[in-house]
């Protein structure tokens, strides 16, 4: 088997090992008049992480973990050879990619979803059968929309092994394509999950439709002011604009965000072009940005886990485009054009990305002319 790059396979291993200090991913994503899809996400954690680039070139060979303990005994492992090129982002700890894309405009985030994450249990008599971290190879790899893999998802078992003191990994996915198509998929209780991501956002726990119901209590949110209020013998107005948004969440629970963050989309004016897109994607992932100390997931004092948005992507999925920030130069985006990379088909990475990223913004102070000099 060619070398790979396992899609899910980090995600897996970080959150078995370090889901008290990663709980706050944020994914939204937003569609222009001109057709551009660009998604947002945030990806945290309690301390600092190394992130890097790599490409996955089509026409690699792949064959899918199994549980030999559980399977019959002539049983064959699912095998495919990629149909696309795709890229993402990862982390140096193990190789793999929290958030990737392929040449055909299909994306893929996991995000943590603690405390009800059960995938399926093997039998002897499932013939395809995919672990948690090949599951991203073989989405990316063999799908180009998101109902390809809709219709694909329940004629498989996916399964993850326990790995000791930790038990499975707790993940949900937020699968795009360039139309904007989406789905929300799950695994709880042992069985597959579908969602049509109609709110175009997910955060962690609880599952997805707990958001949509939750959502119920912030009906009367809206964008609109009121700017005076008639009582019994006197008129109240308004002492500043915003009123409409009274009791929009403001902390950082995964329910908050949720709520924040849809309600915000939904409300935004609409957006023309795929550089308003990336602008819009911007703003709203930014509205649950953590400031470092605001959030503390370990011993408040002896050990503190603070945590923050480490990585902060903007992706275009019809021009395959991404923009990268970090925590410290959350204004410089970073900007990687994978049609280059597509088109040469060559394995790449992982390239660490703190090499390229701006130590400081970029100082136009002699830029800017006296009147007279203009």
């Amino acid at each position: 088997m060619k070398q790979s790059v396992k899609i899910m396979g980090a995600v897996m291993a970080l959150f078995l090992a370090l889901a008290p200090c990663a709980n706050a991913c944020t994914f939204v994503d937003v569609e222009a008049k001109d057709g551009s899809v660009v998604i947002g996400r945030s990806i945290e954690w309690g301390f600092p992480m190394e992130y890097t680039f790599s490409v996955v070139p089509k026409g690699q060979s792949f064959t899918a973990s199994y549980p030999a303990d559980k399977v019959a005994k002539d049983f064959k492992p699912m095998t495919w050879v990629s149909k696309y090129a795709y890229a993402g982002v990862g982390v140096t700890v193990q190789q793999g990619l929290d958030s990737a894309q392929n040449e055909a405009g299909l994306n893929i985030e996991g995000l943590n979803l603690p405390g009800f994450t059960e995938f399926q249990a093997v039998t002897p008599e499932d013939k395809s059968v995919l672990a948690l971290s090949d599951i991203g190879d073989w989405i990316l790899g063999n799908f180009a929309t998101v109902q390809e893999v809709r219709e694909a998802l329940p004629k498989v078992t996916v399964w993850t092994p326990a790995v000791a003191a930790q038990g499975s990994a707790t993940i949900h996915l937020a699968i795009t394509d360039r139309t904007g198509a989406g789905i929300v998929v799950e695994y709880v209780k042992g069985k597959l999950n579908i969602h049509d991501n109609v709110t175009h956002t997910l955060t962690n726990s609880p599952p997805y439709d707990w958001h949509l119901t939750n959502l119920r209590n912030y009906m009367t949110l809206n964008p609109k002011d009121m700017v005076t209020s008639e009582r019994e013998g006197y008129t109240l107005k308004e002492l500043s604009t915003g009123d409409g948004m009274t009791g929009l969440p403001g902390d950082f629970k995964s329910a908050s965000r949720f709520v924040k963050v849809s309600l915000l989309r939904s409300f935004a004016a609409p957006v023309s072009t795929a550089e308003e897109a990336y602008s819009l994607a911007g703003h709203l992932i930014n509205t649950v940005d953590i400031p470092r100390g605001s959030v503390n997931s370990g011993d408040y004092e002896e050990q503190p886990m603070l945590e923050t948005a480490q990585i902060t992507l903007i992706k275009d999925l019809k021009n395959n485009k991404v923009f990268v920030a970090d925590y410290a130069h959350r204004l410089n985006y970073l900007l990687i054009d994978l049609n280059k990379f597509f088109a040469q088909n060559k394995k790449i990475g992982p390239v660490l990305l703190s090499s390229f990223i701006n130590q400081a913004p970029m100082d136009i102070t002699d830029a800017i002319k006296y009147e007279e000099d203009v």
